[in-house]
């Protein structure tokens, strides 16, 4: 094999367990979107809107595909495909959730915010604390989910560190799962939908997170924070395989969960949630990299 290929220097034990972890979150890919066919059959039935249904189906087949082909070009698409097709599973919510019909929970989130925290954070701290530039920087933070997410596992992938790079994968995959399943079975709108933006300081930063939203979100995905929680695996993993980006990426994924609350997008308990469904993720696919891997190669796990 070539010395400049990516996998030049790994051992055939390791090219194994990289193709089983990279399959095995392919599969997860592959079964929610199976899982899901029947709902969305469901909203395109009543609203007599195909169109998300096609999408879906043909999301499906791609997905199949990818993982069945032999290809050398679909190898790479393979080992990124819970991040290639997560941003389109997210949109489709929106979709989903109406197919499920099942009532919002926000009342129920609303007396576990009561319970947990004082007064209303995600109502209340902006329209006490208004002071522009912490708004700004907050919002930078929020609009960084994707550089959070994405950066860390894009690093390892250019410095060819595959094994590590299909852990931070799986780990993503399951905790997305976990997100997206939760939203179908106990959606929650969140304050943005119920109260409107909080009152923060207007600044281009906010404007800009504003109109994303309003583009790009999915009404009945508050709790848990899916920012929080994917933000908090990408953390773990990149502490755990580089620490310099790992602690970056930390730090922004902390200021990312207070800005979920300050600027009135989620309620605290939600990003609370995000992070204990993150850490759960992390260790869930800690524990499937462990099962995955031979005795030999142990030190390739999330572990």
């Amino acid at each position: 094999m070539n010395a400049s290929s990516p996998a030049a220097h790994l051992s055939p034990s390791h090219t194994v367990f990289i193709d089983r972890v990279t399959r095995v979150s392919g599969v997860l890919v592959g079964a929610y979107l199976v899982a899901t066919v029947a709902p969305m059959a469901m909203y395109a039935r009543a609203t007599s809107h195909p169109l998300p249904l096609v999408a879906h189906l043909l999301a499906l087949i791609g997905t199949v595909a990818v993982l069945t082909a032999r290809w050398a070009w679909t190898r790479p698409v393979r080992a990124w495909l819970p991040l290639i097709i997560g941003p389109f599973l997210y949109i489709e919510l929106r979709w989903l959730i109406g197919g499920f019909g099942i009532p919002h929970a926000d009342a129920r989130v609303q007396e576990w915010e009561s319970a947990l925290f004082v007064g209303n954070p995600s109502a209340t701290w902006a329209a006490a604390m208004p002071i522009r530039w912490m708004s700004e920087v907050l919002h930078v933070a929020y609009a960084s989910y994707y550089l959070i997410v994405y950066l860390p596992p894009a690093v390892l992938y250019l410095r060819h560190r595959q094994t590590e790079f299909a852990a931070t994968m799986v780990a993503l995959t399951i905790v997305y799962g976990l997100c997206f399943f939760t939203y179908l079975f106990f959606p929650v709108d969140g304050p943005r939908y119920l109260l409107g933006p909080a009152a923060a300081p207007e600044g281009p930063m906010r404007a800009f997170v504003l109109r994303l939203l309003d583009e790009g979100s999915s009404r009945g995905t508050a709790f848990p924070s899916s920012h929080v929680a994917a933000s908090v695996v990408a953390s773990l993993a990149a502490l755990r395989f580089q620490r310099r980006v790992g602690i970056a990426a930390s730090l922004m994924t902390v200021a990312l969960a207070l800005a979920t609350v300050y600027g009135g997008f989620h309620y605290a308990v939600d990003a609370l949630a995000g992070s204990i469904v993150g850490a759960t993720a992390w260790v869930l696919a800690s524990a499937l990299c462990r099962a995955l891997s031979t005795p030999g190669e142990q030190s390739a796990s999330a572990a």
